[in-house]
């Protein structure tokens, strides 16, 4: 798949997307972290995991960095479960586009420029972007996700 911008999302990115969405309980990945290639020509899975610990997802996505050690954005998908009380659990593929506010611009400009496009391949409805630790911690996901039910 291309978009736009003229970066190609690779298959693996839908492979891993597949999996979160309907693979075997057992090895089904609570997170995808995607990365665009140091070459700018495809948007990869950077990694993938079943730990279902949301700071654990958190710290590792605000980790990211670029080939030269610095602050970098990152497509992920959080498999989000939650609690709205009397009206049920929840559970929601979450689109997260992370641009650190200390990225490079280039790069920054780079995934803001293929985020329409990697969204509708995967169909994501549910999606947020964040820029600062604080607008990733779980009370702001969850109010954004569940539309203030909580």
């Amino acid at each position: 798949m291309s978009n736009p911008s003229g970066i190609s999302i690779a298959d693996e990115c839908m492979s891993a997307f597949n999996q979160l969405r309907s693979g075997p309980e057992a090895t089904r990945p609570k997170f995808i972290i995607y990365k665009i290639s140091d070459n700018n020509k495809s948007v990869m899975v950077e990694e993938t995991s079943t730990v279902k610990d949301y700071e654990f997802f958190r710290r590792k996505l605000s980790a990211a960095v670029d080939k030269d050690g610095n602050p970098a954005p990152r497509y992920a998908i959080y498999d989000m479960e939650y609690d709205l009380g009397s009206e049920g659990k929840r559970t929601k593929a979450v689109f997260v586009h992370w641009g650190p506010c200390h990225a490079s611009i280039k790069l920054s400009m780079l995934y803001a420029s293929s985020v329409q496009q990697f969204k509708r391949a995967f169909g994501l409805n549910v999606s947020f972007f964040a820029d600062s630790l604080e607008e990733l911690e779980w009370a702001v996901v969850l109010k954004e996700v569940s539309g203030g039910q909580t």
